[in-house]
């Protein structure tokens, strides 16, 4: 079955990126796919012009409409007059979806579930939440991955944190699906954080409640990110003590007792300064796991001379202290974001191995 979907820029020609990215999604994760997506003005001429073309062409058309159109829909189209219903009209079946908070769930309630029902094939999936690898790795690893076996995979995200999911249907046999899963984690176990759809965040705070810790994170370079993400997950209350943001080097010293010998000799992005940062968390006796950041964000370095996206990070639990070196390409406010998720993901690690 080959479908199109129909969008409508707003009048100042706005793109409509992020629901044509959740309607995508939505049909990938059922094994579906767009075979084309027109983005038009919603001028009353030019949809039906590209209406008529797609509904020829096409088994099924998903019209995504726009409440600042010039014009109805449904009075747009002879004999058309249902939204949020899927409906015959020439050779393909057409849905009408109204603008509406609700849009993603009626696309996945009617849309989807016609096609499913259409096609004759019942889906089912896993999901795995991964980090530390770009989409396109990711993707380049599942094609070779998948060779041979009757499963298909769609993977989500942004940056180096995504979600596989791995698609099989009822023609599938439990030696392809099984050995799919093998080679999945055989590939990616040390990357994956969850084994269902989950925040980086939430699977954080909760494997803290699950392990009954408490949590203090000190940040230069993130700037308070890992401690705002934290925050953000309802709960977070019950497991997270304090954060610091300690940018300044008197501030490494003041306020977590950083070594100043350590500052001057190895420099503030350090690992020596990172584990001392993690290690001062330590002292008020109020945490179980600490968190500590340093690296250069950019876009220039500081007087050390180190490259931009050299980061540290300082991982403790009941006062031992691992450091993990990493280094981060792109701009300021993409080495910040990837910097402060590593942070996340490595705690989970550790709890992971408690």
């Amino acid at each position: 079955m080959r479908t199109a979907i129909i969008a409508f820029r707003e009048k100042n020609g706005y793109f409509p990126e992020e629901k044509l990215n959740q309607v995508v999604e939505l049909l990938n994760s059922a094994n579906f796919c767009a075979d084309e997506i027109s983005v038009i003005l919603g001028k009353k001429d030019l949809f039906i012009e590209v209406f008529e073309k797609h509904r020829q062409s096409y088994d099924n058309v998903l019209v995504l409409d726009c409440e600042r159109n010039d014009f109805e829909l449904t009075q747009a189209i002879e004999g058309c007059d249902r939204i949020n219903c899927v409906f015959k009209c020439g050779n393909a079946d057409v849905m009408f979806v109204s603008d509406n908070a609700k849009f993603k769930k009626t696309v996945e309630d009617n849309f989807i579930s016609f096609l499913k029902a259409k096609e004759g094939r019942s889906y089912g999936k896993v999901v795995f939440k991964i980090f530390g690898l770009k989409k396109e790795e990711i993707t380049a690893k599942l094609s070779e991955m998948g060779k041979g076996l009757e499963v298909s995979f769609n993977v989500v995200g942004k940056g180096l944190d995504n979600k596989v999911e791995i698609i099989y249907d009822d023609r599938s046999t439990k030696m392809d699906y099984d050995a799919c899963q093998k080679r999945f984690l055989e590939e990616f176990s040390d990357r994956v954080y969850a084994e269902y759809d989950v925040g980086i965040e939430q699977r954080l705070v909760d494997l803290l409640k699950l392990r009954n810790c408490s949590l203090s994170t000190a940040e230069s370079f993130t700037g308070g990110s890992v401690a705002r993400s934290i925050i953000s997950v309802s709960g977070a209350s019950e497991v997270f003590y304090e954060g610091i943001v300690a940018y300044d080097s008197e501030a490494k010293i003041d306020r977590l007792g950083v070594e100043r010998s350590s500052i001057v000799k190895s420099k503030p992005v350090s690992a020596q300064v990172a584990g001392e940062m993690a290690k001062g968390l330590f002292k008020s006796g109020k945490a179980t796991v600490a968190l500590s950041t340093t690296g250069i964000a950019g876009p220039n370095s500081d007087d050390s001379k180190f490259p931009v996206g050299l980061c540290y990070f300082g991982v403790g639990y009941k006062g031992k202290v691992q450091v993990f070196k990493y280094q981060f390409e792109g701009d300021r406010a993409t080495i910040i974001e990837n910097g402060a998720k590593t942070a996340l993901f490595l705690a989970i690690k550790r709890l992971k191995e408690i």
